[in-house]
């Protein structure tokens, strides 16, 4: 989980690094190197002078102490957060979704949040594709919850509190300790707690929505895994992408950049892309020769593994590609998956359209004032 690794650098980066001590400094080579510049120093004439010694060594030591704890004062602020601010300052609504109000206070935290959870550091760079998606994601909790209270469906304080502790202990966090992170990163208590409670009520709405319509015939199974054989003799691509709509590119090339030197594509994939694959990190799976369009298939089989793409003007939006794995049927050899496996990714993929669809339809409905 993407969250797991992003805490364990903060939890790395949070800790307090103790002062070096003078006793720390090596001293060992003051002697040679003031005698081979020809000091006139008291402190390295032959006998007498003990005490103007003494003094200078003190000296020295002095300012090796200080330039430490200088050191130290440095790599302990560079540690401390700070947040970005991308809302401005003092109190305002930001933003009303269906004439439910958001201040300004409200999305900061939910940035700071952002930046926990992903690890993503905000910048001037950044910041436009940051700002969009805080406030989607501020949109999307608020429309769940809403969308659950006309349904009728709830969740308890203890749920709440069980996925609490439950997501402590994934990210190796004791218990109660959390609350410290979020502190040091000024988001309250309270914003965290109702993005889990968005995300409970969200599961069971989907399930509720669902029914029976994951269940998954003899007839589904038979023809998912002829076309899994058959995929398996054709050479294709893992291929992970993020589309981003040409209106909303206005720093495509700042994204290209970033993703060209930072590894983490699947996570920024998550967070930015605006395609139905963003949930899984951009994933496409295995992409056959020439299934994607022409502009798009001629692209993809330009890249060598671990390769990021330009970004790739077609039609209303812009596609950037990562390929993860090249296929070859001759050398390369996949195992066939069982039939409960076949079954299994039926299902899964049956529950995500749904989901994204169920989601798609509320942000249509939703409406939604943005005031800054």
């Amino acid at each position: 989980m993407m969250i797991k690794t992003a805490l364990t650098a903060l939890l790395f980066w949070a800790a307090v690094q103790a002062p070096v001590q003078a006793a720390d400094i090596d001293l060992s080579d003051l002697d040679k190197a003031v005698r081979s510049s020809g000091s006139k120093s008291i402190m390295f004439r032959r006998g007498g002078g003990e005490a103007e010694e003494a003094r200078m060594q003190a000296e020295a030591e002095a300012e090796a102490r200080e330039k430490a704890e200088q050191e130290a004062k440095v790599k302990q602020e560079q540690a401390v957060f700070r947040p970005y601010n991308l809302f401005g300052r003092g109190l305002k609504i930001a933003a009303t979704i269906n004439g439910e109000m958001i201040s300004n206070k409200d999305l900061q935290e939910r940035a700071n949040l952002f930046a926990l959870t992903t690890g993503i550091n905000i910048n001037d760079k950044n910041k436009k594709m940051v700002s969009d998606k805080v406030l989607q994601n501020t949109v999307d909790e608020k429309i769940k919850i809403q969308e659950a209270e006309k349904q009728g469906i709830h969740v308890s304080d203890k749920e709440i509190k069980e996925a609490y502790r439950n997501f402590e202990k994934s990210n190796g966090v004791p218990a109660g300790k959390f609350a410290n992170v979020l502190k040091e990163y000024q988001v309250s208590r309270d914003v965290f707690m109702t993005q889990i409670k968005a995300n409970l009520l969200w599961n069971k709405l989907v399930a509720n929505r669902m029914g029976r319509g994951a269940d998954v015939s003899e007839r589904e199974v038979k023809d998912e895994y002829a076309r899994i054989k058959k995929d398996m003799n054709t050479p294709k691509y893992m291929v992970s992408e993020i589309v981003i709509k040409r209106k909303d590119g206005e720093h495509i090339g700042e994204l290209v950049e970033i993703l060209q030197k930072d590894p983490r594509f699947e996570l920024y994939a998550a967070q930015f892309s605006q395609s139905a694959s963003a949930p899984s990190g951009g994933k496409l799976g295995w992409v056959a020769a020439g299934q994607l369009a022409a502009p798009l298939d001629k692209v993809v089989r330009s890249l060598k593994e671990g390769q990021v793409s330009q970004a790739v003007p077609y039609r209303a939006d812009y596609y950037i590609f990562k390929m993860d794995k090249i296929y070859n049927p001759v050398r390369d050899k996949q195992k066939m998956p069982d039939e409960d496996e076949v079954r299994t990714f039926i299902q899964n993929r049956k529950t995500d359209e749904m989901a994204n669809k169920y989601i798609r339809d509320l942000r249509n409905r939703a409406v939604v004032e943005k005031k800054f």
